[in-house]
């Protein structure tokens, strides 16, 4: 019938565990641990299974029951959305209490969610039991008002209570939270008021099922009181197991656990266990001992652990059972992914797609076009030069065998070539002035991210002072493999997740002009200005699409906010009205732009920055999306492009990647589609594209 993810399921071991619970011998007659036992069963399920095939899409297709929404859900849902109101029903009944919704972004995860929480009050309400909201919902900045409004749009008037959690206005007293059934805050609120306020193991506190509610005043606002149910929304927010952000969020106390996402993982395989450790799914999340049958979810931070064992004896499951063996020979490798989409994802993760539920959607046509121009002779007479020195570069550290050391340079290196194929003056008129410069220099009017030397979005700082635009970071660490500063090569102890408490801070300051002071439009001598390949061919295409469709509208996405300045300055000119978005504006500022864009319909463009423009915005009022430079991970692109391809839209959808000829934006395209594979690895069930980018990658991006 369907994908039930039942006690059996999620825990194969049951009849060793209801041993161990009734206080039995701990291990087996032959002396064997727990652990020994079920990693000898998890071999034989996998022998057992070695011919499935299929990837989880079709493994999903077998969920044939449906429900139907509660009666304060006011919008009707498709047939795909009542299949997952049915599945997470049985769920949170189940002894996973959750899962992961990993639906192909635009399809509607904000309104299952919703209809999830409704229908559980309304099965409540019918028992005559406490209807209980208390339903927590982390999200990033941009998505707050999303979430707020689609509750108002899609919940009958006064049904449903929203606190957003956020900004200098906040409740102080954790009993506030129980009038409500959903509380909206931020990754970053949600982290900092964490931080700082860790409350050691010894004296944790642990509340029982039946403690919902309940207020423990030691502890951060958002850990005192044990919540009905917790939803992440773009929960690969999370991914990096170790940061602060994804430590606040396992530290909370929860009945029911969800997580939002339509990529589980982007990089690698292993940020997958951050949402199984979310859940806390046994044993898959859990560090276990090697000398006895103690389970615990953190590594133990003292000496010896609660069993009195030695630390060091405590192994991660999912790191002994999966991470090491898909580092393996190929045959570990099948055996490792058949093992995590067959038993493990299978029974706590739904996804669907939009071409495989099309007849649910009825969306309209998606076309992607490649479009391919080439530098003009000045343009490319100085990005050949700039290659060249490069090159050359590049080759010292071959020569000199230190590639593995001066991945940070390599990445800045890059980072100039593809600034100037958008346009020169990124790099002419580059604060760094083409050196990954020490970003302690207190003369510097605004922080400046170390990798793509622009004003930092959505910045992080590392505990050895530099400040990184958190997608710069995280995209450099996941090729790099490892987490270290580009600065100075020091390992990082700082959080990628969360940023330098810009939720708190207002826009960055402004000139006389309007601009921000480190404004590349300040530098500029605008009579004198020129303009690009890049930015005539996306007013070419503009231009046409107006021809076409004098409603329409578009999205432009760049890496670069300097870029967008360019582009907002160049359209202006010509008479085309632009907004902006990018990660140094305030929730409010961004909220003024959006809604704009939505509103005013001689608003044609919105100039978004591909670091934070990306994840939770609908904007189904443009139908066009110009992406002007790849990206290295092919996933964004494609999180860009569904900002306006989802439910809501009724004009075809037009996609234009900008592409410069026989320049590294050729070489990159090819590299996605290494990335491309590594999405297929899990969901879609092939075997390949497992690792990082390796040193023979980068060699290619700088083969002439």
């Amino acid at each position: 019938m369907k994908i039930q993810a039942g006690k059996k399921a999620i825990h194969p071991f049951n009849e060793v565990d209801n041993v161990e619970e009734d206080g039995d011998d701990e291990s087996s007659s032959d002396g064997k641990r727990l652990w020994e036992i079920r990693e000898k069963e998890d071999q034989k399920w996998i022998d057992e299974h070695e011919t499935e095939d299929g990837d989880l899409d079709h493994l999903n297709n077998v969920i044939t029951e449906t429900a139907e929404p509660p009666p304060d859900l006011i919008i009707p849902l498709l047939r795909y959305q009542k299949e997952f109101l049915a599945w997470a029903t049985k769920q949170e009944q189940s002894a996973v209490r959750g899962g992961i919704l990993a639906d192909e972004m635009g399809m509607g995860k904000t309104i299952q969610a919703i209809s999830l929480v409704l229908a559980r009050r309304e099965a409540a309400r019918a028992l005559f039991r406490e209807t209980m909201g208390l339903t927590l919902v982390i999200c990033p900045l941009v998505a707050v008002s999303q979430w707020s409004d689609e509750i108002e749009r899609c919940t009958s008037p006064g049904s449903a209570k929203v606190l957003v959690y956020h900004g200098a206005k906040k409740v102080k007293n954790a009993e506030e939270f129980k009038k409500y059934d959903f509380v909206l805050t931020t990754y970053s609120t949600l982290e900092s008021g964490y931080r700082g306020c860790i409350v050691s193991s010894k004296t944790e506190q642990t509340l029982e099922e039946d403690q919902i509610g309940k207020v423990v005043r030691e502890k951060p606002i958002f850990h005192s009181i044990r919540w009905n149910r917790i939803i992440l929304d773009e929960a690969h927010n999370i991914k990096e197991r170790r940061s602060k952000t994804a430590r606040a969020v396992f530290a909370l106390e929860a009945k029911y656990r969800w997580a939002l996402s339509g990529t589980p993982f982007q990089n690698n395989i292993g940020e997958l266990y951050s949402l199984v450790r979310f859940l806390q799914i046994r044993p898959y999340s859990y560090y276990l001992c090697k000398d006895c049958d103690c389970e615990l979810l953190d590594f133990p931070t003292n000496s010896r652990c609660q069993c009195s064992d030695n630390a060091w004896r405590h192994f991660c499951w999912w790191n002994k059972n999966f991470v090491n063996m898909i580092k393996g020979n190929a045959e570990r490798i099948k055996r490792a992914m058949i093992f995590l989409k067959h038993k493990i994802l299978k029974d706590i993760l739904i996804r669907r797609t939009k071409l495989g539920r099309s007849a649910d959607l009825a969306l309209p046509p998606r076309i992607i076009t490649l479009r391919r121009d080439a530098l003009d002779i000045k343009e490319f007479d100085y990005y050949e030069s700039l290659y060249k020195q490069s090159q050359a570069q590049f080759n010292t550290y071959v020569e000199a065998g230190t590639l593995m050391t001066n991945y940070a340079h390599i990445f800045d290196l890059l980072t100039r070539l593809r600034q100037a194929v958008d346009h020169p003056y990124l790099v002419v008129y580059s604060q760094a002035s083409g050196a990954n410069a020490n970003l302690n220099d207190e003369n510097k009017k605004e922080s400046e991210c170390g990798l793509c030397h622009e004003p930092a979005e959505d910045s992080v700082v590392t505990s050895c002072a530099h400040v990184f635009c958190k997608a710069c970071l995280i995209d450099f660490s996941a090729s790099l493999g490892k987490v270290s500063c580009p600065t100075c090569s020091k390992l990082l102890t700082m959080d990628l997740t969360t940023n330098a408490d810009t939720e708190q801070q207002a826009e960055s300051k402004t000139t006389l002009k309007g601009l921000r002071a480190s404004s590349i439009m300040n530098q500029l001598k605008l009579d004198d200005f020129q303009t690009s390949t890049k930015i005539e061919a996306l007013r070419e295409e503009i231009r046409l699409m107006v021809e076409r469709d004098r409603s329409a509208k578009a999205i432009v996405f760049s890496q670069f906010t300097s870029f967008l300045e360019l582009i907002d300055y160049t359209l202006g000119k010509c008479g085309v009205s632009c907004v902006q978005l990018v990660g140094t504006m305030s929730k409010a500022a961004r909220d003024v732009a959006i809604n704009k864009f939505r509103e005013d319909p001689d608003c044609k463009v919105f100039l978004m920055s591909m670091k934070v423009g990306v994840v939770a915005l609908n904007l189904t009022v443009a139908s066009h999306v110009f992406i002007m430079e790849p990206w290295w991970n092919p996933a964004v692109e494609r999180q860009a492009q569904d900002r306006i391809h989802r439910i809501g839209q009724y004009k075809p959808i037009r996609v234009m990647k900008f592409i410069i000829e026989n320049t590294v934006e050729e070489r990159i395209l090819k590299l996605q589609k290494k990335k491309e594979l590594l999405f297929e690895t899990a969901v879609d069930g092939s075997q390949r594209g497992i690792g990082k980018w390796t040193s023979e990658d980068y060699k290619f991006l700088f083969t002439t």
